[in-house]
Order: C-alpha cells, then structure tokens, then sequence
C-alpha cells in the first residue's frame, strides 16, 4: 500500500488498477461471505468470486471503477489510500446492489458475459441479495471510524435515495417521443452521476476539504455520469456484445430512455417522423428494433449523443480543475474519467 508524502511535491505515486482491486476486493469478500449463506452465495456468483456452484471463479469482479475514483481524489487531497479503503469498498457493494437490481427490472439475461445473477438463483433470492448489498455498504460508512463518518455516511445515504428515485422515474416515466432531454438528464443525474458524486466527495468530507472543493467534485461527478450514460446509450445500439457483455439494442427494445432516440426524434423530417413512428409502436422484432437503429443514426441522433457526451466529459474536466487537487491526481483522474466515458484502455 502506497504512503503519503506530506511533502509539498504531493502525494506518493498513485495506485494501479491492479493495486485498487488488492485493497478493496479483499473488503468486499470479507463482507459478502459473512452474509446468511444464500445470500452470500447469490451475491459471491454476482461479483464473480464464485461459479453458479460455488466454487471459485476466474470470472470478472467488474472494474472497481468507483473506488478507483475514491482512491485517486483522496490522494489527490493529501490523503492515504487506506484512509478511504472502507468507503470504497461500501461504494463497490452499493452499487453491485444496483445491477443486482437492474438487471431484474431490465429482464437482462447477461451480465459481465455471463448469467445474471437471477437467471441463476431466481428474482426473489437476487431481490434479497441485492438489497442485502445495499445494506452492508451503508454499514460499513456507519461503523467505519474515520473522520468525517457522519458526513460520508449521509452522502452514501443520500446516494442511495437518489439512484432509487432515479431507478423508479426511469420505470415508470418510460419516456416517449414527447418527452425532452431535460427529463432524462434528471434520471441520468439520479441513477448514474449520484454514485460517481459520491465517489469523488467522499474523500473530501474525510478530508475536510472547503465547500469550494466539494462543489468543484460534484460538479465533475455530475458531469461524468452525464457523459458516461450518453456514450453507454450509444454503446447499447452500436456497440460489440464482446465488450459490453450484453446484447445490442437492449434499451430501444424495452424503450428505456435512450439519448441517441431522443435526439433523432427531436429531429424535423420525414426520418425523424418514421422514428417516433416505431418508437411508440409496440414491435420488438430483430428487424423493427434495426430499423430503428438506423433512423437514429441517419436522422443525427448518434452524432448528436456522441458530442453531448464529449461535452459533458470536457465540463466535468472543468470542474475537476477547480478542486485544485495534487497534479499527478488530477492527472489520473483526468485518464480515468476518459476511460470510463469512451472504455479506453
């Protein structure tokens, strides 16, 4: 585990992806596994510590990506990696909770390339593990001793309540072809942005950083989410199974809110006419939901979607700026939040 040099060249060299995964997966486990026995085994299968068996995997853990934001701001602000390493895991667990969930409502039968969890084990036990995911990250904020615990505790709390909110507007709104972008940025901000906000305030609240920092990183942390639902809209039409881990096309098929759609519908003529036309028709055919996926590129809705979302990416780099934080993290923060919007390596 990397130390802080208080020196004021700033904070030792950051830590790896691989050196992010060793410090907070081992939480994580340590978590999970204490759960009731079931629950431990839905939720071990879901972060793929273990086979539908039980038995240990070589599947993927997911990217850590929360946490590696968390660890990058901390040391950005002065702190230690360990001074975060709780957090972050709970940040890991809160938002596994999520795609636990997601995947039910989303009827999503993949997940990181193979079954989800509740094609597996059935939706009661993944409901119960999900929720039992959710429960173990705001405990582990409430029982961890470091500063700032009540502040931390109330931005996971708040996080939550967020993407909970954001999670039903999205089920039960279903935007149609009436419906504009300021709609679906309150979701996105909601379900998505909340918990990358979380990620990026945490160590400031540990900090205790001035309320200039912290608005500078929620500020890039709304942004960021913004930017990464947008390219992950555009991804989910366009993108390759191989990468993504799920089939193409799956939102516009359940007409979940979708930028590049709302975009070409918005769109005047005859191409953005036949979109809203098959848009609120009820056909799922292989052949309805490519025709559809190729008004939207021809009507500009790819295009549009794609220079939103390097829009947002560059506000959010703004904001980050401003936090004034270590160079050599605003650096990796810079590289990390390029990574997360356009999956480089």
């Amino acid at each position: 585990m990397s130390t802080l040099d208080t020196s004021s060249t700033g904070p030792a060299a950051l830590l790896s992806p691989a050196a992010v995964r060793s410090a907070v997966l081992p939480v994580v486990r340590q978590q999970v596994s204490a759960l009731e026995p079931t629950l431990a085994r839905v939720c071990c299968y879901h972060l793929g510590f273990t086979d539908e068996r039980g038995e240990p995997s070589g599947a993927a853990s997911g990217k850590l990506t929360r946490a590696a934001l968390m660890t990058a701001a901390a040391q950005g602000l002065g702190l230690r990696p360990e001074d975060v390493r709780t957090p972050a895991a709970a940040l890991e667990l809160l938002h596994n909770s999520t795609l636990v969930h997601d995947d039910i409502i989303d009827a999503d039968e993949l997940r990181r390339g193979r079954p989800a969890a509740w094609k597996v084990f059935g939706a009661e036990l993944a409901i119960l593990a999900g929720d039992a995911l959710q429960a173990l990250s705001i405990q582990l904020v409430v029982d961890d001793p470091g500063p700032g615990r009540a502040e931390i505790s109330s931005a996971f709390a708040e996080a939550t309540r967020l993407v909970l909110a954001g999670q039903s507007r999205e089920f039960t709104v279903r935007l149609g072809a009436g419906a504009g972008v300021a709609e679906y940025e309150r979701i996105v901000e909601e379900k998505t942005s909340a918990l990358l906000q979380c990620a990026l305030v945490t160590p400031a609240l540990r900090a205790g950083a001035s309320d200039h920092v912290l608005a500078a990183l929620r500020g890039a942390g709304r942004h960021l989410g913004l930017a990464f639902q947008i390219a992950n809209d555009v991804e989910d039409i366009w993108g390759d199974p191989a990468v993504t881990g799920k089939p193409v096309r799956g939102d516009i098929q359940r007409r979940n809110p979708s930028f590049p759609v709302l975009a070409g519908i918005s769109a005047a003529g005859p191409v953005s006419d036949r979109l809203r036309e098959l848009w609120e028709a009820d056909g799922t055919s292989e052949a309805h939901l490519r025709e559809m996926a190729g008004l939207v590129e021809e009507s500009g809705g790819r295009r549009t979607a794609e220079k939103t979302s390097r829009g947002h990416l560059d506000t959010a780099l703004e904001h980050l700026g401003r936090a004034e934080l270590f160079p050599a993290a605003t650096a990796e923060l810079t590289a990390l939040f390029d990574r997360i919007v356009n999956r480089t390596a």
